[in-house]
């Protein structure tokens, strides 16, 4: 689908839309185009999707004094790493965190700019571009979600919640070439895993990403086009 001049544009306010931080002249603008541009329709679901997930993580209650410049502070003062691991994956974690603040100041205090300038934040750590999320299903059951980050590194973030067995499940990628690549062992204990790994294919270009164990279901969460 070709694009049209003011989809750049358009694109820059999807995310304070999708967080319910646009008003006046400018949200009728953005919705004006969005009635007829298909792309930037499914350029908002995908913020909506991550709004919505990160809101179902925050806590209930506000977050300490100072606490969300003291987690960005700290991430512009890392170093990230080529590989990440389940364990000591400072960078992920880091730009998680801030992700997160941004769903508990929403929940917290009410103001939606404040999680929209958070999403902003979060995107500009480590060259970010892109930030997506997808419910993990196992069958019709949802297990959990799946953060995809574009940036420098880019990278995959999996957080399993309620899954039916424990264990060691391969985790393996999926392109919207159709081809696949081994991302590593997600370790599944009492039916919650938090795990993730840097990757190489662009997040847009990723179709799925599957957690795979011998005598279970397979774990699927499908990222929108």
């Amino acid at each position: 689908m070709t694009e049209r001049p003011e989809c750049e544009g358009i694109r820059e306010a999807i995310p304070e839309l999708a967080a319910g931080a646009l008003a006046g002249d400018e949200r009728a603008d953005v919705l004006r185009h969005l009635s007829g541009c298909a792309a930037c329709r499914r350029e908002l679901e995908q913020a909506t999707q991550v709004v919505d997930a990160l809101t179902t993580l925050a806590p209930a209650e506000e977050p300490p004094t100072a606490f969300e410049s003291a987690v960005l502070a700290r991430i512009s003062g890392g170093r990230p790493r080529r590989r990440w691991r389940p364990i000591g994956m400072h960078l992920l974690t880091a730009a998680i965190v801030a992700a997160l603040v941004g769903g508990a100041v929403w929940v917290a205090t009410g103001p939606d700019r404040r999680l929209a300038e958070s999403y902003r934040e979060t995107l500009a750590i480590a060259d970010g571009r892109y930030l997506t999320a997808a419910v993990l299903y196992a069958g019709q059951r949802r297990v959990g979600h799946a953060f995809a980050y574009q940036g420098s590194p880019s990278w995959i973030f999996l957080t399993v919640e309620a899954a039916g067995d424990s264990g060691s499940y391969q985790a393996t990628l999926a392109g919207r070439d159709g081809a696949w690549s081994d991302l590593g062992q997600v370790t599944v204990s009492g039916g919650r895993a938090s795990w993730g790994t840097t990757v190489a294919t662009p997040i847009a270009e990723i179709d799925r990403v599957v957690l795979r164990k011998a005598g279970s279901p397979d774990v699927i969460a499908v990222f929108a086009r």
